[in-house]
């Protein structure tokens, strides 16, 4: 099954997957660290090339397992087989399935992106936790949006734990990272308007046109918005809070106005039917 066969832990392949852990590194080495099946399926799914696969067959538990190694190997991607206790080193977090690739980082950009008359973006701006976010990303691709945009991100947008709590949509959800004023010309340019959401607003998510080419712009929960932001948006809204905490995660902000989106583009689509149907009786 494998190319290789490694039992230390002090093995140069091993210390050198280790040293991807670290930013400087990835971003040295345009290369970085995928663990889990279902995030190697999904950069496998999104063409990202994949340099090396390690795998514990101890912990390999089906045949999907199997199905993707084969995939693998028909793109001669290198197997790597290790013992248990060098995974453990190789691997991050509780969920040690077996398999862990070193991919080569996706390039992207702005110039990438092709809106549409109806494209819906979001606006991250100053993220720092890698959880965060990975639950965006999660969310923007349940919700097909067109693209997410970063601005003074925090940590790196490959960063494995990224990679790890998108469970992969990060390979496949349109990304770029850039400027506030790149953002802002490239927004320009395709006439697409922003609405940020921010406590000061006196209007409610709910009560806010989130149809056509949108961008919804989201600040991090201890700064919150930049000035940039908050004198260029066209609009402006607030998700209500009648507790004693004054915000939420904004991966929750995030989940709760995209879905309030997709709902009002659903209806905006639904109601034209609806009417001609009405004049038939």
């Amino acid at each position: 099954m494998s190319e290789e066969f490694i039992t230390s832990s002090q093995n140069l392949s091993i210390k050198q997957v280790i040293a991807l852990r670290d930013a400087k590194t990835r971003r040295e080495s345009r290369l970085t660290l995928v663990d889990g099946v279902r995030e190697i399926y999904r950069a496998y799914d999104a063409g990202v090339e994949i340099d090396k696969v390690f795998v514990c067959p101890g912990l390999l538990e089906g045949r999907e397992e199997y199905h993707l190694l084969g995939l693998l190997k028909q793109q001669q991607v290198k197997i790597v087989e290790v013992i248990e206790s060098v995974f453990e080193k190789v691997a991050f977090g509780q969920r040690m399935e077996g398999l862990v690739a070193i991919s080569h980082i996706p390039q992207r950009s702005l110039s990438d992106l092709k809106p549409s008359g109806q494209s819906l973006y979001v606006i991250a701006e100053g993220l720092e936790k890698p959880g965060n976010i990975g639950a965006i990303l999660r969310t923007c691709d349940a919700a097909g949006v067109d693209g997410l945009l970063l601005v003074d991100a925090k940590t790196d947008l490959f960063n494995p734990n990224v990679i790890r709590a998108s469970t992969g949509t990060v390979f496949s959800v349109p990304t770029a990272i850039a400027d506030n004023q790149a953002i802002q010309d490239f927004l320009d340019r395709y006439k697409i308007k922003t609405c940020t959401l921010c406590p000061q607003s006196d209007k409610s998510y709910t009560d806010v046109d989130l149809t056509g080419s949108m961008a919804i712009v989201l600040g991090s929960e201890d700064k919150g918005l930049s000035d940039f932001w908050c004198s260029n948006a066209n609009m402006d809204m607030k998700i209500p809070m009648k507790g004693k905490a004054d915000s939420l995660n904004v991966s929750v902000c995030a989940a709760i106005v995209i879905y309030e989106a997709m709902r009002q583009r659903s209806l905006a689509q639904t109601q034209p039917i609806i009417r001609r149907s009405a004049k038939k009786y």
